[in-house]
């Protein structure tokens, strides 16, 4: 996906505050079966077109710190970023669209990640889910939920990574899309 992992890895990110943090909300569960779905959600104000356009313009990706973007947005496409205009092999985040829903959702799945990511080699077994839901007022909720992890200290790394920096994509998406208006 995206922004949010080039965005929590790239050079000079400035973590945001635990008051801002107080309005992204969990929603996370475990399932019966003991899998985890890490859901974490923020209510934007604004439609939804601004918020799908973090994920699936080139442009807005490369102005919100990823220096290469690609975007093949379809069944099957591609979604891809770099922390360089030309990166080299392993050097990007690169995600399978498996199916979209334009300006509602957008699922996607890890085919690709740079070193450093805690868990990396778990990674392409979490599907990701973006969800866009309008609300009233002009209030689009915003959400991010990964599926798949695995009851157990092998998939811890991969969460509390994903728990812990989500939020901050979140807070910038909605800073983004109210400055917007």
């Amino acid at each position: 996906m995206k922004a949010i992992l080039a965005g929590v890895l790239a050079a000079g990110l400035v973590a945001t505050t635990g008051a801002t943090h107080a309005q992204v909300h969990d929603a996370s569960f475990n399932a019966p079966g003991g899998q985890r779905t890490l859901s974490q959600w923020i209510d934007i104000d604004g439609a939804s077109a601004c918020i799908w356009k973090q994920f699936t313009d080139e442009a807005t990706i490369r102005a919100s710190g990823a220096a290469m973007a690609r975007v093949d947005l379809r069944n099957g496409g591609l979604l891809e970023e770099g922390f360089s205009a030309h990166p080299a092999p392993g050097e990007t985040i690169r995600h399978q669209i498996i199916t979209y829903l334009p300006e509602r959702l957008l699922v996607l799945r890890n085919q690709a990640t740079p070193a450093g990511l805690p868990g990396a080699e778990l990674y392409p077994n979490i599907v990701q889910i973006i969800a866009l839901e309008p609300r009233e007022g002009g209030v689009t909720r915003l959400t991010l939920a990964h599926t798949g992890y695995a009851p157990g200290a092998s998939h811890d790394q991969l969460y509390t990574f994903f728990h812990d920096h989500n939020p901050d994509f979140l807070i910038r998406a909605k800073k983004a899309c109210e400055s917007a208006r």
